[in-house]
């Protein structure tokens, strides 16, 4: 009996230490679980030091001349510097006359100083271009190149993440002596200078920096002040709540795609709207086809640009759908049945899932929050296409925000 007890006592001393074993290795297998779980999310690593050239793939099938093409890469390296370093660098030496080197100074210069007006830091610390020719001819000795911008930045207080802009359209002319003679670039900062054909350069160029000297004081002195002391309230009721996860996630999938179920609007005044309208639905804001105020798109054939119909039948689009002042006043109004949302809110209140709506003179522009980052809000567009972009970083005199909170059945 003794002996039995000796192994029975042996064994479960076994047992114990076995026991203690497999704890052991479950604790660290759990350790290192943890450690893998948790990597750093889009830490993207980025140089304190500036490259020679901010140049990405050159896709040219044209064979625009090399010097050429030396002439646009030196402009966008000028570019980026600028914008790196938060100082407009001489690029004067590319251009053939005077006005158009100008334009294209004071356009960087009006993004750089506004960038500098506010309390954190939003020069790049890095980032590239990527540019397509999509068109070149050469007549009586002057180069006519049209080209498509992909931008890649990583604004510095943003730790890493990619802001991404795609299409961005660019017709050079350039002489014999690779010289600019012209310049138009879609971009929100240079039509500013081509729509105001009745100023001087240098009036356009103190009005607004003037203008948007007022409204960035007042988004960090009044709003972000205000949001970060008083949560947002509203004291607007709905039956089914806004899903941002599902909108955000169709916005991050078509932001720089176009949903072939849908009629394209990109070359008839832009699909930003239209790419809003489709995420705010995939969010669950339903149709509303009841009523003055209408919010509505049937597809027939994706071909085809349904037909406006203000009638009450689930047929055809309202022009609330894809324009954005329409849809502006679809939001402002609408009662009852369909969406329910917040107008001219606080920007530093806004979430993922919300609309902004950005203009000079005229609301002219839409876009999707992606994302809140320690108070900064990120958006996705359509035309120009748009991915985690800094609404801070727009050059627009008139932002203004849309709390989308639900949907009354």
């Amino acid at each position: 009996m003794k002996i039995r007890s000796n192994i029975l006592m042996s064994l479960l001393l076994i047992a114990m230490l076995v026991m203690t074993l497999f704890g052991a290795m479950n604790v660290k297998n759990r350790e290192k679980e943890k450690t893998e779980e948790t990597p750093p999310v889009e830490d993207i690593p980025v140089s304190d030091v500036l490259p020679d050239s901010f140049k990405g793939q050159i896709s040219d099938d044209f064979d625009v001349p090399e010097q050429v093409m030396k002439t646009i890469t030196d402009y966008m390296d000028g570019y980026y510097l600028s914008l790196c370093k938060l100082e407009t660098a001489d690029i004067s030496e590319l251009f053939e006359n005077e006005k158009m080197a100008k334009i294209s100074e004071k356009a960087i210069s009006l993004l750089v100083n506004v960038r500098k007006m506010y309390d954190f830091d939003l020069s790049l610390k890095g980032g590239h271009y990527d540019l397509k020719v999509t068109g070149y001819r050469n007549e009586n000795g002057r180069h006519y190149v049209d080209i498509l911008e992909d931008d890649y930045m990583y604004f510095a207080f943003l730790n890493g993440i990619e802001s991404s802009s795609y299409d961005i359209e660019n017709s050079f002319v350039i002489d014999e002596n690779n010289k600019i003679i012209d310049l138009e670039k879609v971009q929100g900062y240079y039509l500013t200078f081509y729509d105001e054909k009745e100023k001087s350069v240098d009036e356009v160029y103190d009005y607004y920096i003037n203008q948007l000297k007022d409204l960035t004081d007042y988004n960090m002195e009044v709003l972000r002040s205000k949001a970060q002391s008083k949560p947002y309230e509203s004291k607007l009721s709905y039956g089914v709540a806004y899903d941002r996860s599902k909108a955000v996630s169709y916005s991050n999938q078509y932001y720089h795609e176009r949903n072939p179920k849908w009629y394209n609007f990109t070359d008839e005044g832009g699909n930003c709207q239209n790419y809003a309208s489709q995420s705010m639905l995939e969010g669950g804001i339903l149709m509303d086809n009841e009523g003055e105020a209408q919010w509505k798109c049937y597809i027939e054939d994706p071909e085809f640009d349904p037909e406006i119909n203000e009638e009450e039948t689930a047929s055809g689009r309202s022009r609330s759908w894809v324009n954005v002042e329409y849809f502006y006043e679809y939001a402002r109004d609408n009662e009852g049945k369909g969406l329910v949302a917040d107008v001219n809110i606080n920007s530093y209140y806004c979430e993922p899932g919300d609309i902004v709506i950005v203009g000079n003179a005229s609301l002219a522009h839409t876009v999707i929050v992606s994302r809140v980052v320690d108070g900064h809000v990120l958006v996705n567009s359509n035309s120009i296409d748009m991915k985690d972009y800094p609404l801070e970083a727009y050059v627009y005199t008139n932002i203004m925000a849309i709390k989308i909170l639900g949907y009354n059945k």
